[in-house]
């Protein structure tokens, strides 16, 4: 457990907007020690009741979860109060937290297949679940079409898509052959479509023989071994 220990002098009553303070303060300071800069809102869930307190010196411990502080659930966070270092009562809270980043966002619905353009985002600012690494340069995705549907105003990740179909089946193709630092290249056929980067199965139309290829092109297959 991570803890904010803090020395308060002798009161009957502990006020709850001072426990929300520290606990504010403890949230706060472990979002700055994780190196957490971007645009923050944290606030609790509920508000704490003042407490009557015996005669002593009050120290207030603010207890965070050992796990990492999550953007997207809430995040319990508990003060235990100590009366003379000896501990006295917890009070526990739920803290909301929201970080927000600048990313790219589809600026209309993106379809499965259909290949996309910078003009179809933006950069805008959103809540982000800090499990996610959404992108910021549509650069990034340029030649690649979804594999999902995204709707209007989605922040967009790299696994959102995919190279684009380069070889239809039946699509002739250069079947190109490296061996030994040679290289010989034959007339085939795709036996399936495939996409950039893909293995596949084409045909050499000289032996008939079924060769797994990996696509280099719309045009050109390498034979893998």
């Amino acid at each position: 457990m991570l803890s904010f220990s803090v020395t308060v002098q002798a009161k009957q009553v502990l006020s709850g907007v001072q426990l929300e303070t520290l606990a504010l303060a403890e949230i706060n300071a472990a979002l700055d020690e994780r190196g957490e800069f971007r645009r923050r809102e944290v606030s609790l869930s509920r508000g704490a009741a003042n407490i009557k307190l015996p005669e002593g010196i009050i120290d207030v411990q603010i207890l965070l979860p050992s796990s990492s502080i999550s953007y997207s659930n809430a995040t319990p966070v508990k003060a235990r109060i100590f009366i003379n270092g000896k501990p006295y009562r917890d009070v526990n809270f739920m803290a909301t937290i929201k970080i927000f980043d600048l990313v790219l966002v589809a600026n209309h619905d993106l379809h499965i297949e259909v290949p996309v353009y910078d003009s179809d985002f933006r950069i805008d600012e959103i809540a982000i679940d800090g499990r996610t690494e959404y992108l910021k340069d549509p650069a990034e995705i340029r030649g690649l079409v979804p594999h999902r549907f995204i709707r209007a105003g989605s922040p967009v990740a790299i696994n959102y898509f995919q190279q684009p179909v380069a070889v239809e089946s039946g699509r002739v193709v250069k079947i190109i052959f490296r061996q030994n630092g040679l290289q010989v290249a034959a007339k085939g056929i795709a036996m399936a479509r495939g996409r950039i980067g893909q293995v596949i199965k084409v045909r050499n139309e000289a032996s008939n023989k079924i060769l797994s290829a990996r696509v280099i092109d719309s045009q050109t297959v390498e034979v893998v071994s």
